[in-house]
């Protein structure tokens, strides 16, 4: 893709900066989906990880705060997921991560129940406030922290039972990712929604993208996906299959 060809589909403000970067010229130029579809490549954070993500601040300051809010999450995911990032096989060849992710420690527990606590509030707000519907969650829940095969089977048997009445409340995620796609940007904020599918490949994760761009939703609310956030790079991910159960996989 040539920079005259990014001048079609992206704003002239980032073009100008990534002209002046070589390492975005070189990126943007490489990208050979389909560009009114994606006018930004979809794995643009991965080709800058390790520290480079920061080529990317003067593309984010021009939205304020928000975006300079935004940069600082993706600095916070790189820098988690730096000792995930690659590893050495057998053959003595180097393998890279498709995704980020941060590695889960034990020394987290408390940290990650205290975040599982403030997540239910905050959901369970959502659903009054915004959907007008009963708490689904129970603020007193128990949980559990399951890792190595035990967490793998658990994911196998949620994926097994999604959408069914025993794994109802695995909805929860659908309702929170239906609602924040129609939450709209503030006015002179529209472009960030170019990077929509970069922040989804992050780590295949609607909630975290939707807690990036937190920021640039039109908007009072405190942003409801920290503690989502928090989980997240602590290497935990979150489910309810039940309204009185919380299981963190690590």
């Amino acid at each position: 893709m040539t920079i005259e060809e990014c001048r079609k589909y992206l704003p002239d403000s980032w073009t100008e900066i990534i002209q002046q970067d070589p390492l975005l010229m070189g990126l943007f130029e490489e990208h050979e989906y389909d560009l009114e579809r994606e006018a930004v490549p979809p794995f643009l954070f991965q080709d800058l990880r390790g520290g480079n993500i920061e080529h990317l601040r003067p593309v984010f300051a021009l939205y304020g705060q928000p975006g300079l809010d935004m940069l600082q999450g993706l600095l916070e995911i790189d820098e988690v997921s730096k000792d995930t990032a690659e590893k050495q096989l057998p053959n003595g060849q180097t393998a890279y991560a498709a995704y980020f992710y941060a590695q889960y420690s034990k020394d987290n527990r408390q940290a990650a129940e205290n975040a599982v606590r403030a997540y239910i509030k905050n959901i369970n707000h959502i659903y009054v406030e915004e959907f007008e519907e009963d708490a689904p969650l129970d603020e007193n829940a128990e949980i559990e922290i399951l890792s190595g095969q035990a967490g793998k089977d658990f994911i196998t048997e949620v994926n097994q039972n999604w959408g069914t009445e025993e794994n109802a409340a695995t909805e929860i995620e659908e309702d929170l990712r239906d609602w924040c796609c129609d939450m709209l940007p503030k006015k002179g904020y529209e472009d960030i929604e170019l990077m929509s599918e970069a922040l989804y490949h992050i780590s295949c994760d609607y909630l975290l993208s939707h807690y990036l761009q937190w920021s640039m939703y039109d908007t009072k609310q405190d942003n409801p996906f920290r503690p989502y956030f928090e989980l997240w790079k602590m290497g935990l991910q979150i489910y309810f299959p039940e309204r009185g159960r919380v299981v963190l996989v690590g």
